[in-house]
């Protein structure tokens, strides 16, 4: 019904036998992401602004597991920076003359766990 060909939805839609005596381990589901000298050029769409995002190094980790183990979502930012530009014409910018610095770090480590509490 979206467009997608039926022969890509069965590729897509993989289901796991049974086999006699074997217990398959719980999913567990990672998620790596490493970038050198990467920007994002973003342009929030209700206001006149325009945000780049520059990092020397930027590594996003996350992962979930079985029950008992939490989820974590873990973000590293090395030399990164924020700036803004009140220019949103389709011109090119230029970095030190258009744009305003409002962030600077060396490095930055964000850690966000998740779990579930115990009933004690």
């Amino acid at each position: 019904t979206s467009g997608v060909p039926p022969q890509l939805l069965a590729l897509l839609a993989l289901e796991d036998e049974p086999v006699l005596g074997y217990t398959a381990p719980t999913p567990l589901t990672q998620l790596h992401l490493h970038l050198q000298r990467c920007s994002l050029d973003y342009r929030p769409p209700p206001l006149p602004l325009r945000v780049l995002v520059t990092a020397e190094t930027l590594s996003v980790t996350c992962g979930s597991g079985p029950e008992p183990r939490p989820g974590a979502l873990r973000l590293l930012v090395d030399d990164g920076s924020v700036f803004l530009s009140e220019r949103c014409g389709g011109g090119a910018l230029d970095l030190q003359r258009d744009f305003v610095s409002v962030l600077d770090v060396d490095f930055l480590e964000l850690v966000l766990s998740t779990w579930r509490g115990g009933d004690g």
